[in-house]
C-alpha cells in the first residue's frame, strides 16, 4: 500500500486562482472577444488587438494607412469599448503596424439532423431483379438504398 502524502489544506479560492485567469485577463478578453463581434467585418480584416498594458489598448493594423484612417475612429471605438468593457480601465488606443493575429473563431453548430425519409416501395421490376440477388445482406442493402432514393426524388418533386 503506498504511503500518502501529508500536507495542509488549501483554500477552494486559492486554488481556482491558479486555474482561471486574475481579473486584468478577463478584462483583456473580453475587450478583445468585443472587438471581434463588434467592428465592421472591413476593419476586423485590417485591424486586431494584440495587449492591454496600462490602460492602453494596442491594435495592430496591416498598413499605415489603416493606422491612419482608424485614428480618426478613436472617440467612437474608445466609447463603444468602455461601454463593453467599464472595468478594463482603457485610457486610450494605440494603432501600430503589425502582424494580425487569427480571428478566434466560434464552433460551428452542428447541422441539423436530416429529415426522416420515407421509404417509397420498389418498383415491380427492381423487385424481381433483387430477388435474384443471393446474398441477404447484399440485397437488404441495396433494397434501402433503392427505397431511399425514390422517396427522395418523390420529395423533390
Amino acid at each position: 500500500m503506498a504511503k500518502r502524502k501529508k500536507g495542509k489544506l488549501e483554500s477552494i479560492a486559492k486554488l481556482l486562482k491558479g486555474v482561471y485567469p486574475s481579473p486584468d485577463q478577463y478584462e483583456t478578453a473580453k475587450v478583445f472577444a468585443w472587438w471581434s463581434r463588434s467592428v465592421p467585418p472591413r476593419i476586423l480584416e485590417h485591424a486586431r488587438p494584440v495587449r492591454l498594458s496600462r490602460g492602453v489598448l494596442i491594435v495592430h493594423v496591416s498598413s499605415s494607412v489603416w493606422a491612419n484612417e482608424l485614428h480618426y475612429l478613436t472617440d467612437d471605438l474608445l466609447t463603444r469599448v468602455r461601454e463593453h468593457a467599464p472595468t478594463a480601465g482603457i485610457q486610450k488606443i494605440r494603432f501600430q503596424v503589425g502582424p494580425l493575429p487569427d480571428i478566434p473563431t466560434r464552433a460551428k453548430p452542428a447541422p441539423p439532423p436530416p429529415e426522416p425519409v420515407r421509404l417509397a416501395s420498389l418498383p415491380e421490376e427492381l423487385g424481381r431483379a433483387l430477388s435474384r440477388v443471393d446474398d441477404d445482406k447484399l440485397r437488404q442493402a441495396i433494397t434501402e438504398a433503392a427505397r431511399t432514393s425514390l422517396a427522395r426524388e418523390r420529395r423533390r418533386e
